[in-house]
């Protein structure tokens, strides 16, 4: 079976349809592989965006790595996106592309936002005053490029809010290279109970905000495009939190704490 082509225009009028808008903030978290063969690579999809976005926009996407977990020394620059998919490893390169600071849990911006989110500093990717948090501030949407919800890295803000009792706060100690030197610095996460095994679920945060009118799709050959505020992503999760700290635990069942 061949693998259709996927063009910049293409991209851009399905951005457009899902209601992207000039000046418009998105988080992206993509899996490319299951929308076809991009014309001109991951710039295909850089391309498309700015073409709807205009040069108010702002693009940013995960750039985790989890090596400063292992113990190695992080740098920034260098340090690639681990399992993040391709696009956001391509974004990370652009010469224009700015890091936030967390050393597990970074992002990399380009566009109107990209100096102001990358200099904001915080113990975990997820406090007060940290990127995710300014970024609703700012009305960004969540945008998935063939990617599940699974990917949605914002679920995160609100189980630290929550306080869910499958993750714990784990403090890191290690070296970082900021500016040229070699500093050792501290940072935290609230990482997942492994004794628990809690089986992540994000099903019913996309089902809830379907309901809701709050979650629209556009198909592109074997994948989906999908879009939402995040603030209407976090509000949904909050209240799922709410109601039961396990509601996005599949397995929860299984678990005795």
């Amino acid at each position: 079976m061949s693998i259709p082509t996927v063009t910049q225009s293409q991209v851009a009028n399905l951005l457009k349809e899902l209601g992207i808008q000039p000046g418009d903030g998105l988080l992206v978290h993509s899996a490319l592989q299951f929308l076809g063969r991009p014309e001109n690579g991951p710039q295909t999809y850089l391309d498309a965006l700015f073409e709807v976005l205009g040069t108010e926009g702002t693009i940013v996407v995960p750039t985790f790595n989890f090596g400063f977990a292992r113990g190695e020394d992080y740098d920034p620059d260098t340090a690639p996106a681990e399992h993040m998919g391709v696009f956001s490893e391509y974004v990370r390169q652009q010469t224009d592309a700015k890091r936030t600071s967390h050393p597990m849990q970074s992002l990399a911006v380009v566009g109107k936002y990209a100096a102001e989110l990358a200099g904001l500093n915080t113990p975990s990717a997820f406090d007060d005053g940290s990127a995710f948090d300014r970024m609703l501030q700012l009305d960004f949407k969540l945008l998935l490029l063939g990617a599940d919800v699974q990917a949605a890295s914002i679920v995160h803000y609100s189980e630290q809010r929550a306080k869910v009792p499958y993750r714990y706060w784990k403090d890191f100690k290690g070296k970082i290279n900021t500016d040229g030197e070699w500093q050792t610095q501290s940072y935290r996460m609230f990482v997942r109970d492994l004794e628990l095994d809690p089986q992540l679920r994000l099903k019913p945060i996309e089902e809830t905000l379907k309901a809701k009118g709050q979650w629209q799709v556009q198909k592109l050959n074997f994948g989906e495009l999908a879009l939402c505020r995040l603030e209407d992503f976090v509000a949904t999760t909050d209240d799922l939190l709410h109601d039961d700290p396990w509601a996005l635990i599949s397995n929860k069942e299984d678990i005795k704490v």
